[in-house]
């Protein structure tokens, strides 16, 4: 929404107010009143705030699937052109109207995306989808006739019913159909596979049940809860000082691999790159996503999580993010949208809301702020996630307003759009700044803004070589975890939730560090320091920091740093596995191998007992062991094209 901040910038610079606005602005105490104040900006420089919303639409869905049918029948066909495809058919689907001629036809498009990946399962699942609604006649045995190779390749011989149907579709096709004839030989020999096949059964041969691999593996165990902390582990605790802030110490000595926390987000939100191959609910992978029947953004592996989050929150959402995505919107937008949705379910309404912020920004022991009545921080508390800092009194003139531009924008179309305050609000800007209700709305959501960008945690998945991102997460314990450059522990996500782990040893009494995203062996100092304080606000004095570490490709290795020639040889018996380890690692091959995570803990141990820091080996080690916890969690793996065989 970059446009409409440069928008009124242009117009305050062409009036010469620039100096005025910002004078008058930074002496303004709460953020409902910057809302206020920026409304009034918006008014007195007539910004008009408009967006269609991106409405189901019969003609962009057709002019999708044409672009889909571009690259998957005339493009050279492999995996990643399929998926390219699919992609341009699932927002065909998103745009089509329910029920439509054009819903139907992206839904059998994508079958045949789907089979030529070998995801039969979900090929069957479109092929239905598109035969349940207005899918022409003439294509119909088309569709039977896939549906049949898909049943018989996943191991189902009763096809006799599919290929009557099949059967009678084609009987009806107009006999100059260029498809006729060679839907017709496929039938007869479709036919003649399902009667070898039905013999195969009765000798006991064929038919066999597909299993469906990569099954989700357990989360892991804490072994002994926090009081204060319910998804924590009682090996930490949660301090306040002045320097510090909130920030995790641990109680005892822990050990790299303990299970320092399992936290399941308050809210998560997918990010919009992996609207089309993921779910909006669950966030999972779905090759054969759903629409929501009333907007283009959602979409949904199943019936369940359509529903499910319809109930939570997307039926105000539903509204509101495809004319945020118009605008070209970033995730933080859409993030500040569901939290202040999740924010007004919980409380049960404004006046409650009110009440809510009162008693937490009255809060006077900064070390429990965000706790709830029985003592503890509940990480599915909307009072837990609006306690994190905002770092407001830090911020810079042109961030707080831009953010104060953007929560304008995001409470208009909340307002018009939605029953969010009783009744849609009109659509006139001056009745938005005077309503009392709407503006302590907006300077909640610019509360977002500013808590979002400082606490909120990226929710991963390994694709490839890489570890990206899936989604972004609102999580109230993980946010008081202070960053180092070279940090102790490591977060790992699975479906649903988010482990830490302990990567190093860590005495009684030290702080536990995260890192934010800038890494010691990745960036040089001045780089990290730099991004660090633009975003979070503070000077980064890590040890790391304090002594310059090198990045990764100047690291010495321990045959240098080591003097003594027997811990030098404790170390070359602890790494003897490793490069063996690495190659198992690089081709994902380390499921039902938990014996590697445990030779990859001793060797974190021996080099930290032998090796200083920073040290070539240790670096590598951890990052080894940082990728085989991901390939144990959350995974996008594009399926290869399949390979029928006749």
């Amino acid at each position: 929404m970059d446009k409409i901040t440069e928008m009124v910038n242009a117009k305050v610079f062409a009036a010469n107010k620039q100096h005025e606005l910002t004078d008058k602005y930074k002496k303004l105490k709460t953020d409902q009143e910057r809302v206020i104040s920026t409304f009034n900006v918006m008014l007195e420089y007539d910004i008009v705030l408009n967006a269609t919303g991106m409405p189901k639409n019969a003609k962009e869905s057709e002019k999708l699937r044409e672009q889909g049918n571009k690259v998957f029948i005339k493009g050279a066909l492999n995996n990643m052109t399929c998926i390219d495809a699919l992609k341009l058919y699932t927002k065909s689907i998103a745009f089509a109207p329910y029920p439509s001629e054009q819903l139907a036809l992206a839904y059998a498009n994508r079958s045949a995306v789907l089979f030529q990946l070998g995801l039969h399962s979900e090929c069957i699942q479109d092929i239905d989808r598109a035969l349940a609604l207005n899918y022409p006649d003439d294509l119909r045995a088309k569709l039977y006739v896939r549906k049949t190779e898909c049943l018989m390749i996943l191991g189902n011989c009763s096809v006799e019913d599919i290929l009557k149907e099949a059967q009678h579709w084609l009987d009806k096709m107009t006999l100059n159909h260029a498809n006729r004839e060679k839907l017709r030989l496929k039938l007869d020999s479709l036919h003649s596979k399902a009667v070898q096949t039905e013999q195969s059964v009765k000798d006991n041969s064929l038919c066999t049940e597909v299993k469906k691999l990569g099954s989700e593996l357990p989360l892991p165990t804490i072994a002994s809860y926090n009081d204060e902390v319910p998804c924590a582990s009682d090996a930490v605790a949660i301090k306040y000082n002045t320097r510090c802030g909130r920030h995790v110490i641990a109680t005892r000595n822990i050990n790299p691999g303990e299970v320092i926390a399992v936290e399941k987000p308050y809210a998560l939100l997918l990010v919009q790159q992996n609207m089309q191959t993921h779910c909006s609910n669950c966030l999972k992978v779905c090759w054969a996503n759903i629409p929501c029947n009333y907007c283009t953004y959602a979409m949904y592996c199943s019936e369940e999580c359509r529903y499910a989050e319809w109930k939570r929150c997307h039926d105000v959402e539903c509204a509101v993010f495809p004319a945020l995505i118009e605008y070209s919107c970033y995730n933080i937008d859409l993030l500040s949208v569901r939290l202040a949705v999740l924010a007004m379910r919980e409380a049960g309404g404004i006046k409650e809301l009110r009440t809510m912020l009162k008693k937490l920004d009255e809060w006077d022991d900064p070390r429990t702020k965000g706790f709830s009545e029985d003592g503890k921080l509940h990480s599915d508390k909307y009072f837990s996630i609006c306690s994190l800092v905002t770092n407001t009194e830090k911020r810079p003139f042109p961030d707080l307003f831009r953010r104060s531009v953007d929560s304008c924008f995001i409470l208009y179309f909340l307002a018009t759009r939605t029953a969010m305050f009783g009744a849609k609000l009109p659509e006139d800007l001056s009745v938005l700044a005077k309503n009392d209700d709407a503006t302590f709305f907006g300077g909640l959501i610019l509360r977002y803004q500013q808590i979002i960008p400082s606490n909120i945690h990226t929710f991963s998945e390994e694709q490839g070589l890489e570890c990206v991102e899936r989604g972004i997460a609102a999580m109230p314990f993980y946010s008081l975890i202070n960053h180092s450059c070279n940090p102790n522990i490591f977060r790992h996500s699975r479906s649903k939730h988010m482990v830490i782990y302990a990567m190093l040893p860590i005495r009684k009494g030290e702080q536990l560090f995260d890192n934010y995203g800038q890494h010691y062996a990745l960036m040089p100092k001045a780089t990290r320091q730099q991004k660090l304080f633009k975003q979070y606000f503070f000077t980064c004095d890590c040890i790391a920091c304090q002594e310059n570490w090198p990045v990764y490709f100047e690291l010495q290795s321990f045959k240098t740093l080591v003097k003594k020639a027997e811990d030098k040889t404790k170390i070359k018996k602890a790494l003897r596995k490793f490069n063996g380890y690495v190659d198992l690692a690089t081709e994902g091959n380390v499921q039902d191998k938990p014996y590697i995570i445990e030779d990859l803990l001793k060797m974190i141990q021996i080099l930290h007992k032998y090796a200083p820091m920073p040290c070539e080996e240790m670096s590598n080690v951890i990052e080894t062991l940082k990728r085989i916890y991901d390939l144990n969690g959350n995974r996008f793996q594009i399926p290869k094209i399949y390979t029928y065989q006749k």
